[in-house]
């Protein structure tokens, strides 16, 4: 069994930014306030998280996320390296990884790395439209973040690129083209990060005065939907789909409004796997008002959807009698068994919309 990787996350907002998005405030977003850490500090976080692994999980790497990498001056980002690199070296930490934006990608930040065991650089693309990068003040454009793929992969590095569907100026179609271009320059994975507006940005007072209106919850479903099935069919993993629910964004007055929900992910899973159902249900010559449907345990909850969404909608939109959901560990992953009441059963692997 592969075990995801054991992150050890150091926070350092806003650090290394030469613009200001306008959609950004990684204090609230992350829940740590800017600031340099000192080597004893960076030190004994490592440390604290290093207590907290258990077997059940992979590799160790230390994370440095929330600013801008390889735009910190060389002298402080080589010593935040060298404090991670000394746990690289007495086998308690496997690897380093950080998250920069394209514009600071060169042969020269990269040839720096070569002491340090970097194996992982997530880079904030955002998008691959320049307009809207342009009104998002992101002061880079979509060529940028292709060249600084092109050299991180040549440096044998692992690339991950974050996006944000929904930003100033996107719209259905400028979203999906983001995604197509990002699939065609290949990164080992994709988050998808819906756009929220944050208190305290220059998007929040767009947004009170009418100049900014983001995406319905419903409709940054349907879009990262897309945009998930978009990669993975062509093997592209979306490790993470909306922002993680920590203590800062939930608190009350921090998200403004937007499409922030703290399972998104399991909405988008829920949606396409409602989809799955559907059309096999549609599929089937004569449907019995009894049905069952077989997953694998892992998901009984994707398909049920929150607060049995899903069930409520397959029964009403389907007319049925009853529908239940059984677990099967032989139904593989991301596939479901339609059960009639003659017992005849059909396979079907999810595809696109």
């Amino acid at each position: 069994m592969k075990f995801k990787p054991f992150i050890i996350p150091v926070f350092i907002p806003h650090m290394g930014c030469p613009h200001q998005c306008v959609f950004c405030n990684q204090t609230s977003i992350t829940g740590h306030r800017s600031g340099k850490f000192s080597p004893q500090q960076i030190r004994d976080r490592i440390s604290e998280f290093l207590g907290f692994k258990n077997c059940r999980r992979g590799g160790v790497e230390v994370a440095f996320y929330g600013g801008t990498f390889l735009g910190l001056p060389e002298s402080y980002r080589e010593s935040l390296l060298s404090e991670a690199q000394e746990f690289v070296e007495n086998g308690q930490v496997d690897s380093i990884r950080f998250s920069t934006r394209p514009d600071t990608v060169t042969n020269s930040t990269l040839d720096a790395l070569a002491p340090f065991r970097v194996m992982v650089v997530e880079v904030g693309a955002q998008s691959m439209d320049d307009t809207v990068l342009a009104l998002s003040r992101r002061g880079h454009t979509a060529e940028d973040t292709k060249n600084a793929v092109k050299l991180l992969q040549a440096h044998s590095l692992r690339v991950g690129l974050q996006i944000m569907p929904g930003l100033p100026g996107d719209t259905f179609e400028s979203i999906l083209e983001t995604g197509l271009r990002v699939a065609e320059i290949k990164p080992d994975f994709v988050r998808i990060y819906p756009t929220v507006v944050v208190k305290n940005t220059v998007l929040e007072k767009w947004y009170g005065s009418g100049r900014f209106k983001p995406l319905f919850l419903a409709e940054a479903i349907e879009v990262t939907k897309r945009l998930y099935l978009l990669f993975e069919a062509r093997g592209i993993p979306v490790i993470r789909m909306g922002l993680q629910a920590s203590g800062s964004l939930l608190e009350p007055g921090v998200v403004v409004a937007g499409p922030f929900h703290p399972a998104f992910g399991h909405l988008v899973h829920s949606s396409i796997f409602l989809d799955l159902a559907a059309r096999e249900l549609q599929m089937q010559e004569r449907l019995s008002k009894r049905i069952t449907l077989k997953v694998h345990p892992h998901d009984v909850s994707k398909l049920k959807g929150l607060k049995n969404h899903n069930m409520t909608e397959l029964i009403q939109r389907f007319h049925l009698e009853k529908l239940q959901v059984l677990p099967d560990p032989a139904v593989p992953q991301n596939m479901l068994r339609v059960v009639t009441a003659k017992n005849m059963q059909v396979a079907h692997e999810r595809g696109g919309l």
